[in-house]
């Protein structure tokens, strides 16, 4: 099981400092030429969730599924943020959109290892996520800033979701 007692008190960032961070690394993506991408992750069914394993497991859960993926993001200086209670939010510098892919596939393995939220459960871990991720180099011409950026990502995580879930959804929206 992961180590929850050892994470610092800021290891999941709030939606304003992703916002901040979004705008940042807009602008070096957009100066270097480089790619940048969003992924958004929601925990499938997690009304049901919720209501099954209560507030506290489910606080317990997000937590160890922020540091699973914490560990697979590339840079030391790469965040998880949390956007609801149950999505988390990060962005990716220098990934094209192949590898945005690879990676939400990384994803979707790493939250196949975590156990059950309840430990005392003897079936394996049926929570599951949809992914949604989209990749642009910012200064394309028809790139229309980050918040259609974000937008993006936003509906391929919908699409994710209304497909049934636990898979991923993308575009190379900005050429």
């Amino acid at each position: 099981m992961i180590d929850l007692v050892n994470l610092p008190s800021s290891f999941i960032k709030n939606l304003s400092y992703f916002n901040e961070q979004l705008m940042i690394e807009w602008g070096l993506s957009s100066r270097n030429h480089l790619p940048l991408s969003i992924f958004m992750i929601e925990i499938d069914k997690f009304a049901s969730f919720s209501k099954v394993y209560g507030q506290d497991k489910v606080d317990d859960y997000v937590q160890s599924l922020a540091c699973v993926l914490q560990n697979i993001l590339r840079r030391e200086s790469d965040f998880i943020s949390q956007e609801s209670p149950s999505k988390l939010i990060f962005l990716s510098t220098d990934m094209n959109f192949n590898q945005a892919s690879q990676f939400a596939a990384k994803c979707h393995a790493a939250v196949a290892t975590l156990p059950a939220p309840n430990e005392s459960e003897t079936t394996p871990n049926n929570v599951t996520i949809s992914i949604g991720h989209a990749s642009c180099v910012p200064e394309s011409k028809s790139c229309e800033g980050p918040q259609a950026f974000y937008n993006s990502t936003k509906k391929y995580l919908l699409r994710a979701i209304n497909s049934g879930g636990n898979c991923s959804k993308s575009s190379l929206k900005f050429k």
